[in-house]
């Protein structure tokens, strides 16, 4: 599907359900007069968390929230979600345009910087949808996230179901045209990518015809062919005021061109105004150049690829789901000291191989062809252990992050600690895993005891300009952390144990400007070795943390198009 801006203008405009016939709002649709904004469990001598916010948008004009921090950006979306305490408030709430109607429903925040699964805070199996559709079981997207659009014989059995009227329907299947969603809904839904869930998601907030919806980080993890589509689908529905629309971009986000008024989020201050204007003026703090800054890596004696040890070898490697073929005879090999970009648009078949890689897919036990091969570690699949696995990949991606317990009682330092032995349950005596066979020796122990303290050093705050120590970040709750900070301490779980194999996917999501250049330095310089293999999943080539080049940290590329696979020359 391809919608240029006029065609999709035109499609509006043509008497679409979704053509809004309201004229320009009088009312500003956001009134924040001058006050500072709490927690709604602070004390009154609390410090606030913005000081001094004022802010007016109005009808016609077109806002993202820009954060030099990630987690303040989404605080100040959640602000007009309504979950701060504003001091004093302002008279007659902060969004005059809603007077006649509950904001409750009227504001939607659909926001991709946080944990989708916030009930309780306990681990869940997220390979357990591998398992799923091995068992048949196939429960599709439709049936997951629009179960109101099913026929009436299959929606009976389904008690989250209601009955979708005409008009409800109707506008169901322009947007399912519009976001070129058709050809999944009924597909099961380990076979989707996250890119593709993450527009089935901004459908599911239209629908429920949101005066206002707050989208952040819509971009994250959409590949580069889906982004202009999207951000042209998001200008249209503005323009359309069905719903209106604001965005959450990171200050490495380019900000889209119909964009005309930017509100800058930089340490506990709101600055807005005129893109043009924001942007000039704080540029030196929402610069994302940092993704170009380059510096070389430390170097050790460089040994040729072919005598280092392939970790991954993969011959003819298939994945199917009864008659759909998501990964098409992949051979791959990985050597200890790859650094390898895996690339692919959404759906191409990237999650489904990095499962295989990690041994997590039911289909890594057996190839259907004798012609197949699948080793890891040098043998079979079948021949390992789960547990031994998970000590051999370190692995952040976002099924993990969305995975990981969040436990009121798990410190940073547990966490980071669950790492050496790929749990998800902090043990030992020092928090810091009981090693394979059930008891590590003083010395293993104490070797793991500093690896938690280098990398809460070398990765946490008081590496990158904040005041917190290393032990004092250590002891914090891990639940309390913003997103960022959360994916931060996934990261340091991955890289504590050293494993032969590390996979970052979609590492920086959520993450402050900071965090992420000091954590690209680290890993260039030392923070993994000649001996372990690292795959990078991005969209954006820019946030590979090494570049193509000479010598044994240049950059290798693999590219999935349509569940085949190639290595790029």
């Amino acid at each position: 599907m391809s919608l240029t801006l006029q065609a999709t203008r035109s499609y509006l405009k043509s008497g679409s359900r979704l053509a809004h016939t309201s004229a320009l709002s009088k009312e500003p649709l956001v009134h924040i007069p001058k006050c500072n904004v709490y927690r709604f469990d602070d004390t009154k001598s609390a410090s606030p968390i913005f000081r001094d916010l004022q802010w007016n948008v109005h009808d016609g004009e077109n806002w993202a929230v820009v954060g030099a921090g990630s987690g303040e950006k989404t605080m100040l979306l959640e602000v007009l979600d309504g979950n701060y305490r504003l001091r004093p408030p302002p008279h007659g709430g902060i969004f005059p345009f809603l007077s006649s109607h509950s904001s409750h429903r009227a504001v939607s925040l659909v926001s991709f910087a946080h944990r989708p699964r916030s009930s309780g805070g306990q681990f869940y199996d997220y390979t357990a949808r591998y398992g799923s559709v091995w068992e048949e079981d196939k429960i599709t997207l439709r049936q997951s996230m629009f179960p109101e659009t099913l026929p009436e014989f299959a929606r009976r059995d389904n008690v989250h179901s209601v009955e979708m009227s005409e008009e409800d329907r109707r506008l169901f299947d322009e947007l399912v045209e519009k976001l070129d969603l058709g050809r999944l809904l009924d597909l099961p839904l380990i076979a989707l990518s996250n890119g593709q869930t993450r527009k089935a998601r901004i459908l599911k907030a239209l629908l429920v015809r949101p005066e206002l919806m707050l989208l952040d980080e819509p971009l994250t993890g959409v590949d580069a062919t889906t982004r202009p589509l999207l951000l042209t689908i998001l200008q249209s529905l503005h323009a359309a005021r069905n719903p209106r629309i604001i965005l959450g971009l990171r200050k490495q986000d380019p900000v889209p061109e119909w964009i005309t008024h930017v509100a800058a989020v930089m340490g506990g201050t709101v600055a807005t105004g005129e893109k043009g204007d924001i942007l000039r003026k704080f540029s030196d703090k929402l610069d994302g150049k940092f993704w170009h800054s380059k510096t070389n890596s430390q170097k050790s004696v460089t040994v040729p690829r072919e005598q280092r040890d392939v970790l991954v070898h993969m011959k003819c490697v298939n994945v199917k789901y009864h008659e759909r073929h998501v990964l098409k005879d992949i051979n791959w090999k990985i050597h200890a000291g790859d650094r390898w970009h895996l690339q692919g648009a959404n759906g191409s078949g990237k999650t489904t191989l990095l499962s295989i890689l990690t041994g997590d897919h039911p289909q890594s036990y057996n190839q259907p062809s004798p012609h197949s091969e699948l080793k890891l570690f040098g043998r079979r699949r079948s021949q390992h252990a789960t547990s031994f696995l998970a000590t051999r990949v370190g692995i952040v991606s976002p099924e993990i992050y969305n995975a990981f317990p969040r436990r009121r009682a798990m410190t940073v330092w547990e966490a980071v600690g669950t790492g050496f032995d790929g749990t998800f349950v902090p043990h030992g005596k020092h928090r810091v895993g009981l090693g394979l066979q059930g008891g590590l020796t003083e010395e293993e122990e104490q070797w793991r005891v500093n690896r938690v303290k280098e990398v809460i050093r070398k990765l946490g705050p008081s590496a990158w300009g904040e005041t917190v120590s290393g032990e004092q970040f250590g002891s914090r709750n891990f639940a309390d952390l913003s997103a960022g900070e959360q994916g931060l301490v996934l990261l340091m779980r991955a890289l504590v144990g050293r494993p032969p194999l590390v996979i970052l996917d979609e590492v920086w999501s959520g993450m402050d400007g900071d965090m992420i250049e000091n954590a690209r330095q680290y890993l260039r310089n030392g923070g993994v070795g000649d001996d372990q293999a690292v795959v990078v999943v991005t969209h954006w080539e820019e946030e590979v943390p090494w570049t193509r080049g000479e010598g044994i940290e240049s950059v290798r590329q693999f590219r999935l198009q349509e569940g085949s696979g190639v290595e790029m020359p």
